[in-house]
This record gives structure tokens, C-alpha cells and sequence, in this order.
């Protein structure tokens, strides 16, 4: 309604066609369009430049933003379409490598679309609005003035006057309230920054954030910030201050909206300080009880526990060793059971009663033809026989090699044997140089205590690689998805020079931690590596009571197909008072370092340490008696040693290796006390596996005992066989019928 009355009152004004026109136009690309971009500024200082009715202008704009608002899908996707078109992407891109053009949010698809819908509609539009201004000042002009009480309103009256086309005055005024803008933005900008730090700040820590001030140079892109302290757990305390930081921002990648800060400066950074600028405790949330309950929880985290100094029981060890006797008796008992039914079978088959019983009574069958007197069963009978005395030799030569195959059954069957009754001693080998007091056995004390404490500095370290992994990936590509209404989506083109959206060329902070000196450099901290070309480099030193000569360096190399993490490191000298490993306590020692690791991927490790220990008191725990007289003495003599940590595997399961020169001595200093210790558990051990290797051997014996003899079957057959052979061949001599027919 109140569009529709000032658009009464501007037509039936003095003003020409072209002024209300222009007006309406002008307002409804600017209702059409976001307020963003430098055409926003551009269309605003049009609006006050030219003499065009104002009130007309921002009238229309406001009736144009509902139905833009309306709109706005349908602007969304026609940006996004001619955003996307294969033949304007080289002007795109051109326009996306000109800062000016950047200001303008033309690769946003609503600003696009809606911009070239209202440019597209703008001239059609005010011809319209001229034609129908024209002609509704003259049709309707001539009823209105037949009514003169009408004409006291001055209604589509035209003027002689001549309007001037630009309004200078409306120029300073728009100058005037930019100024004012600027003004206001310059001197308010320090206060509602540090209020917004503060706020912030706060919010996301959970803890009360205070700053001294802030001072920012809009000409020199330069930001500081002059003393910062984050509420501690003890009132009066910050559990982190910085006396000054400052940074300062390129502004010429602001005009690409990247955001590339040349320097990075923390300076006077500490921890636990007293506070200064006000007294102040920790949210209400955490507590010291809370404090206390993380602190525990991170000793528990670190905690390593030490095997038994003792060895261990031998029955215990044979139940849960990997024994090669018992494979081996496994293996033979198949075997065995494999050879026994294979001769069952031979003995049923190739012995059995009706075997001979077969060639007894072809004998009977040879035996009657002898005595009958028929003249051509006489005849046949001698080849009979032969026939008879070939299967009979036949058969004897089947038995030999049943024998020969039985004798090698045997044969192999005392070999099981003798593989049972070795297997054991290989067994008490392995066991005893397993558990042996060398410094490859169980007595490896130092190599098992610090591979787990090791372990645990790993799983500390996963923790925080895990909540810092998000902000060192590269930027990628996210996924395409309608904007909601009002939104449009930013579309990305190749840049002629490769630059990341973020980047921090240079980073240097120092300060104190518990009495320790430290500093350090960050280089090149960006969310896209592989446009930059560089990879994420750091350095840092440190130096004090506690620690001294500690020097870090690595990088987080993300150029190629995988992400690669180094470090390197070196301490001249870590002090500490004590370092428990369970049974095992180190103190008042003295310790240098170095080594290097190298991460794949967050997910595998390499790396090698190198650890010095000197200045050592080293303490056995949980010995009583004379043992332990003898262990404190002997470890008084020992205060200085080597060990070497070898990395592998994956960060949630690594592979630890520890060799280390004070296993030997420990296992010499052992070695004369505890011999007479181990003798025994050596003859306990080996008497285990000999009692276990005959109770096998039994039942090894008893099943190969029950196995069928082949050999004497074998000679009882033969020997009937024999028998029936001789008796075949004298039928000729004794035949009478045979002897009268043949007459010899």
C-alpha cells in the first residue's frame, strides 16, 4: 500500500517521465539483487548522484527484495547454469583472477542470477513504465480536470520547470554517510574486537578470556593484541597468558576472500601465571576435583607394569608354549593310524583263511583227476599241474612284496619313534633360551619396561595428532548441495596463480613453561599444500633446569598421494628425579636423546631413538630376602647405560623393539646368583617334557603293537603254499592210471 501511494504521489509530481522511471528501475535491480558486492555501493551512489525521486527508489527496492525473495531459487539455479557453461568458463576465470571483479561476488550463484535477471529486465521495464506514464497523464489528465477542486492538489500538473539530470548535493551526502561508516568503523573497531575476542574466546574454551586491548591498522593490515590471559583452575591464576601477539594480514588476497596472514608473533607465552588483569577461576563446569580425576586418569594412561622378576612355573610354560614334541606326536599318531589301517586291510584281504583255502581245493580238484582212469582227464593232468605250481610261485612272489612293503612300514614306524623321543629335547632347547637370564630372555627387563612405556608416549601422541588431523588436511572438494533460500552456492575456478584460501606464512612464539625457556617457528600452515607447493615446516628450542639443548624439527608433508609426518629430536640433558617402571625404578638420572619418526598417513610408523642414561640408581621392587641383598648390591656397581628403540608397525598397535647394554649386565650380575635357581627350574623343565615324552611314546608303541603281522602271516601262507606245490608235482609220480597210460 504505501508503494502504491508513493508511487501515486511521485507520478502526479512535477517531476519528468524519465525521474520516476529511472526510479522505479533503478530500485527494482537493486531489490532484485543481495546486498553484497561493490554494485550494491554502485547502485546506492547512482541513486543519489542522479536526480531521481529517492523515496520512489527505496520504495521499489523494498517491493522488489519480497518478490526477489520469492525468486530466489529459480535466480540460484540460473547463476549456477551459466556459472557452469563450458564456453563462459574463460571469462569466469579471467574475472575470478581480477581482485576487482572478486568484489563484486560474481561467481556466487544467486548474486549472478539475480543480477542478470534484473540487468535483462531493467530496460524493458523502463520503457514500459515511460509508455504508461505517458499515456496515463494524458487520458487520465483530461477527466481529472473537469473537476476544478482537484486541480488544488496539483494532480498530473506539468511543470516548465526543467530539473538538472545530476544532484550533486545527494553525491555528499552519500560521500558524507560513507565517511561516517568508515569513521565509525575505525574508532570502534579496537573496543567491539576485543569485545568479540573475549566473547568468543570464552565461549569456545569454556573458561573466562580476558585482553588488555586491541590495535588495529587498517592501512598496514596489521592486528595486536596486547596481553591475553585464559582463566586457570586456581583463583588468581591463567592457565595460559601471552604479554603481546600480532599478526599481519595481506590485504591484496583479501580481495580474492583469501585470507593469508604474512606473520604470526606470541610473544611471552606462559602457563600457571598470576593474573593481572583480573581475578578470575574456571568455568563452573571444571572443578579441582576434575582436574584431579584427569590428572589420575593420565597417570593411569601412562602407567606401565613390569613382568615378574621370577621365572616362570614350568607347567604353566608347557601349557601355554607353542611344544614342537607335540606336533610332532600328532603328526607321527596320524601317520600311524594311516600305516595300521592300510595292513588291517591287507591282512583281511590277502591272509585271510579263504586265500589258501582256494589253492587247497584246486589241489583236491588236481588229486582226483590222479586217480581216475579216464584216459583224457590222465592227459590233462599235467598241465594242470604246471598251471597250478605257476600260480602257486605267483602268489609267492605277491607275498615277498607284501613283506618288502611291511618291512619299510616298520621301518618308518621306528622312525616316528625316534622323532617322539628327540622332539622333546629341541623343545627344552627353545624353552631354555626363552627363558633363560641372557639379555635375549625373559630377563630382558629394561627392553620389555621402556617398549611399553614407549607405547604409552605413542597413545598419548595419537590422541592429539587425532584433534589436530582436522585442521592439517588439505582443503577438499565438498559435496554440491541447494543452498536454502536467500543462499547461493560459491563456485570455484582455476587460478592463474596458485594460492590456498588460508594461509600463514610464518608463525614464532616463545615463552616459559615450568621454569623452561622455549621458542618456536611455524612455517607455511595452509589448507591446501599442494597450491602452495610447500609443506607444513616447524622448528622449536628449548632450554632449562629441567631439560637442556632440547631441539625439535619436522614437517607435515601433504604434496603427494599420502600424508607424511616428520620428527626429529635431541635433548643434551632431561633431568629427573624418578621414572617408575613397576618393579624397576630409575632415579636421580640423567638423560640425552635423539631419533627421528616418520608417520604415513596417521596411520604407520618408522622411526629409530637413540637414549643415554647416566647418573642412574636403579632399584628392583618386590624382592624380599637374600635375593634382594644381592640384586641392591649388585645393581650399586651399574649407573650407566645405553638403549636403543626401534619403531614399526601402526599408531594404534606399534611395534616396539628395545635393545638395550644394561640386560647384559644385569644378566651377568644374576647369572652367579640365581644359577643354582635356574639349574633347577632347567632339570624341572626337562623332566616335564621327558615325563610327557614317554607317557606319548606309550601310547605311541601300544597302537603301533596292535597292528597286524604281516611277516608271519606271510610264512605260514608260504609254507602251506610250499607244501601244496610239492604234493602237486609228486601226483605224476604216484598217479598208476598215469604211469600205465603213459609208460614210463
Amino acid at each position: 500500500m504505501q508503494f502504491l501511494l508513493k508511487l501515486f504521489r511521485a507520478l502526479n509530481s512535477a517531476q519528468t517521465p524519465w525521474q520516476v522511471t529511472f526510479a522505479i528501475t533503478l530500485g527494482m535491480v537493486a531489490g532484485l539483487t543481495p546486498l553484497s558486492g561493490i554494485q550494491t555501493v554502485v547502485i546506492f551512489f547512482l541513486a543519489f548522484l542522479l536526480n531521481i525521486h529517492l523515496g520512489l527508489f527505496f520504495a521499489s527496492s523494498a517491493f522488489f527484495a519480497g518478490i526477489g525473495y520469492l525468486f530466489d531459487p529459480m535466480f540460484e539455479r540460473i547463476g549456477y547454469v551459466l556459472l557452469t557453461i563450458e564456453g563462459l568458463n574463460g571469462l569466469w576465470t579471467a574475472w575470478y583472477n581480477n581482485g576487482l571483479m572478486r568484489l563484486t561476488y560474481f561467481n556466487n550463484t544467486l548474486v549472478l542470477g539475480s543480477t542478470v535477471v534484473a540487468i535483462l529486465a531493467a530496460a524493458p521495464l523502463y520503457f514500459l513504465l515511460g509508455w504508461a506514464i505517458s499515456h496515463y497523464r494524458e487520458i487520465l489528465g483530461s477527466v481529472l480536470s473537469k473537476f476544478p477542486k482537484l486541480g488544488l492538489f496539483g494532480i498530473l500538473q506539468a511543470s516548465g520547470k526543467k530539473d538538472p539530470l545530476l544532484r550533486w548535493w545527494g553525491a555528499g551526502v552519500f560521500a558524507g554517510v560513507v565517511a561516517v561508516l568508515i569513521a565509525f568503523t575505525i574508532f570502534l573497531a579496537d573496543p567491539l574486537a576485543k569485545w568479540a575476542l573475549e566473547g568468543g574466546a570464552s565461549k569456545l574454551l569454556q573458561r573466562d578470556v580476558r585482553v588488555g586491548s586491541v590495535d588495529i591498522s587498517f592501512g598496514k593490515g596489521a592486528v595486536d593484541i596486547n596481553r591475553l590471559e585464559v582463566a586457570g583452575s586456581k583463583d588468581g591464576f591463567d592457565a595460559v597468558s601471552m604479554e603481546h601477539m600480532g599478526f599481519d594480514i595481506d590485504l591484496n588476497a583479501l580481495l580474492f576472500n583469501r585470507t593469508h596472514i604474512e606473520k604470526i608473533a606470541i610473544n611471552g607465552m606462559g602457563f600457571e601465571t598470576e593474573a593481572i588483569l583480573k581475578k578470575s577461576a574456571a568455568t563452573p563446569d571444571e572443578t579441582d576435583e576434575d582436574v584431579q580425576t584427569g590428572e589420575s586418569e593420565a597417570k593411569s594412561d601412562n602407567s606401565s607394569s613390569m613382568p615378574a622378576f621370577e621365572l616362570p612355573d614350568p607347567k604353566q610354560v608347557l601349557a601355554n608354549a607353542d611344544l614342537k614334541s607335540l606336533k610332532v606326536y600328532d603328526e607321527a599318531q596320524a601317520e600311524l593310524a594311516q600305516i595300521r589301517a592300510k595292513w588291517d586291510k591287507v591282512a583281511k584281504n590277502e591272509f585271510s583263511d579263504e586265500t589258501l583255502k582256494s589253492f587247497e581245493n584246486d589241489y583236491k580238484v588236481l588229486k582226483r583227476k590222479a586217480s581216475s582212469k579216464d584216459p583224457k582227464q590222465l592227459l590233462k593232468l599235467k598241465d594242470d599241474i604246471t598251471t597250478f605250481t605257476k600260480k602257486i610261485d605267483e602268489r609267492g612272489k605277491r607275498i615277498t612284496s607284501l613283506q618288502k612293503e611291511f618291512n619299510a612300514a616298520q621301518k618308518r614306524i621306528k622312525s616316528l619313534t625316534a622323532m617322539i623321543k628327540n622332539a622333546p629335547m629341541q623343545d627344552y632347547n627353545n624353552l631354555k633360551s626363552t627363558y633363560s637370564l641372557d639379555g635375549k630372555g625373559a630377563m630382558n627387563i629394561v627392553g620389555t619396561l621402556f617398549g611399553k612405556k614407549v607405547k604409552g608416549y605413542l597413545a598419548m601422541a595419537e590422541k592429539y595428532y587425532t584433534m589436530l588431523a582436522p585442521y592439517l588436511k588439505s582443503e577438499k572438494k565438498p559435496e554440491e548441495k541447494l543452498p536454502p533460500r536467500g543462499q547461493g552456492r560459491w563456485i570455484k575456478f582455476a587460478q592463474k596463480v596458485s594460492s590456498p584460501d588460508l594461509l600463514i606464512r610464518e608463525t614464532e612464539i616463545d615463552g616459559v613453561l615450568d621454569r623452561q625457556n622455549f621458542s618456536a617457528m611455524i612455517r607455511d600452515i595452509s589448507d591446501h599444500q599442494k597450491a602452495l607447493g610447500r609443506p607444513i615446516t616447524f622448528k622449536a628450542s628449548s632450554d632449562g633446569q629441567q631439560i637442556r639443548g632440547l631441539k625439535l624439527s619436522g614437517e607435515d608433508n601433504r604434496l603427494g598421494e599420502s600424508t607424511v609426518d616428520r620428527l626429529a629430536f635431541s635433548a643434551k640433558k632431561l633431568s629427573f628425579e624418578t621414572m617408575a617402571l613397576s618393579s624397576l625404578t630409575l632415579s636421580n638420572t640423567a638423560l640425552a636423546f635423539n631419533g627421528d619418526l616418520v608417520m604415513n598417513d596417521a596411520k604407520t610408523l618408522k622411526g629409530k631413538v637413540h637414549l643415554g642414561f647416566s647418573d642412574a640408581d636403579i632399584k628392583m621392587n618386590d624382592l624380599k630376602g637374600k635375593t634382594a641383598e644381592m640384586v641392591s648390591d649388585l645393581l650399586k656397581s651399574i649407573n650407566r647405560f645405553n638403549a636403543d628403540v626401534t619403531l614399526g608397525g601402526e599408531l594404534e598397535s606399534p611395534k616396539v623393539s628395545v635393545k638395550t647394554d644394561l640386560d647384559k649386565k644385569l644378566s651377568s650380575a644374576f647369572s652367579a646368583g640365581l644359577k643354582k635357581q635356574a639349574a633347577r627350574y632347567e632339570k624341572e623343565l626337562k623332566g616335564l617334557l621327558d615325563s610327557q615324552m614317554k607317557e606319548r611314546l606309550g601310547a605311541f608303541n601300544g597302537e603301533a603293537a596292535n597292528i597286524a603281522d604281516i611277516n608271519t602271516l606271510a610264512g605260514g601262507q608260504s609254507s602251506a603254499l610250499g607244501d601244496l606245490g610239492s604234493n602237486a608235482s609228486g601226483l605224476i609220480s604216484s598217479g598208476s592210471g598215469l604211469k600205465k597210460l603213459l609208460k614210463f
